[in-house]
C-alpha cells in the first residue's frame, strides 16, 4: 500500500510566515478530479431524467400524431377512393343504361282485334302483330274479348322482322261479338346470339325453310243442308331440321277482306318430307276466296326439333336431291 505524502511550503513576507495551499500529489489530484465528475454527473443526473423524460413525452406525443395522421389519411383518402369508385361505378351504370338504351327492342306493332264466324255457334278472333327489331323477337301471352265474349289465353312469339297474325279459335257466343281488343301480356323480349346466328335472316331462312304451293280453295263439301270449304296445299321441309308439330296460319280473303282464318299442324314433320294438308271452313263461306299460308314456328325453341337426322350419319338435305 502506498502511501499519501502531503507536501506543504511556507514562505515568509515581511517578517510574518504563512502556509501556502497545499501541493496534492498526482494520485491525489486523480481521486479529486473523479469526485468532482461524480458530483457533476450526481447533480446533472435530475436535470437529465428530467430532460430524456420530455423527450419521452414528445417523443411519444410525436408518434401519436403521425398515428393519427395516418389513420385520418387513410380514411380521408379511403372515402376519396369509394367516392370515386362510387362516382365510376354511377358513370359505369349510366354509360351501360345509355348503351342498352340505344339497343333496347323496339315495340310491337299490333294491328286491330278482328273477328270473323268460325262456325254456326262459335267465333275465330284475328289482329296482326309487327316486330320491326332485326335481333329481338318477343315471347307473350294474349287474349281477345268482345261485349262479354272473351277467348282463352295463347301462348305467343314473333320472329325479328316477322310480321305475323295472332288467331284464337273457336269461342262461343250466341251473337256475333262486337267491338273486339286484343290484350298482351307477358311479354318477354329476347335477344339473338349472334354466335349461334351471326346473320339473323340467313338463319331464319334456313330454319324456316318450306316450300309450299299455291294454296287452292273451293266450296264444294256437301255436308247436310249445306257445303263446307277447304284449303289445300303442300308443305315441303327443305330445311335441314325435323319439327315435332310446326304450325302454319291459314288465313282466307275475298275481295281482300279476311273472311276466315285457321291453323294446321303437321306432326313429326321430319326433313325433306313433302306433306299434303287441308283445312276445312264452316260457317258462311263464300264460293271463291284465296288463301295464303305462312309457317309459325318459334325457330328459336329448341322444343320444337326433333332429334337431328345428321345424329345418324345422314344429311337430311340430300334426301331433296
Amino acid at each position: 500500500m502506498h502511501g499519501i505524502i502531503l507536501l506543504t511550503e511556507t514562505k515568509s513576507l515581511f517578517g510574518l510566515s504563512f502556509v501556502a495551499n497545499p501541493i496534492l500529489s498526482p494520485e491525489l489530484q486523480a481521486i479529486e478530479a473523479q469526485n468532482r465528475r461524480d458530483i457533476r454527473i450526481v447533480e446533472a443526473r435530475p436535470k437529465l431524467m428530467r430532460v430524456g423524460f420530455a423527450f419521452a413525452i414528445i417523443a411519444d406525443v410525436a408518434m401519436l400524431a403521425f398515428f393519427a395522421f395516418v389513420i385520418i389519411g387513410y380514411l380521408v383518402s379511403d372515402s376519396f377512393t369509394e367516392l370515386r369508385s362510387a362516382a365510376g361505378f354511377d358513370d359505369n351504370v349510366a354509360a351501360m343504361h345509355a348503351i342498352a338504351k340505344g339497343s333496347d327492342a323496339q315495340q310491337l306493332t299490333l294491328g286491330p282485334a278482328k273477328v270473323v264466324q268460325g262456325t254456326s255457334t262459335s267465333y275465330d278472333f284475328y289482329a296482326t302483330v309487327k316486330n320491326t327489331n332485326t335481333d329481338w323477337y318477343a315471347t307473350f301471352t294474349y287474349n281477345f274479348s268482345a261485349g262479354g265474349a272473351a277467348s282463352r289465353t295463347e301462348d305467343g312469339f314473333v320472329m325479328p322482322g316477322e310480321t305475323k297474325y295472332l288467331l284464337s279459335l273457336g269461342t262461343k257466343s250466341e251473337s256475333r261479338p262486337s267491338s273486339p281488343s286484343i290484350t298482351l301480356e307477358n311479354l318477354v323480349w329476347h335477344r339473338v346470339n349472334r354466335h349461334d346466328a351471326p346473320d339473323v335472316v340467313g338463319w331464319l331462312a334456313e330454319h324456316g325453310n318450306f316450300l309450299l304451293t299455291t294454296p287452292t280453295y273451293a266450296a264444294d263439301i256437301a255436308l247436310a243442308s249445306a257445303n263446307i270449304g277447304r284449303t289445300t296445299f303442300t308443305v315441303t321441309n327443305a330445311s335441314p331440321y325435323s319439327y315435332w308439330e310446326p304450325q302454319f296460319t291459314v288465313i282466307l280473303e275475298r275481295a281482300g277482306t279476311v273472311v276466315g282464318v285457321s291453323r294446321a299442324t303437321l306432326s313429326q314433320f321430319t326433313a325433306g318430307e313433302i306433306r299434303d294438308s287441308e283445312v276445312r271452313w264452316y260457317g258462311e263461306i263464300p264460293l271463291t276466296a284465296t288463301a295464303t299460308v305462312a309457317p309459325n314456328v318459334n325457330f328459336f325453341d329448341e322444343s320444337s326439333y326433333m332429334s337431328p337426322q345428321g345424329s345418324q350419319g345422314i344429311d337430311p338435305r340430300d334426301l331433296l336431291k
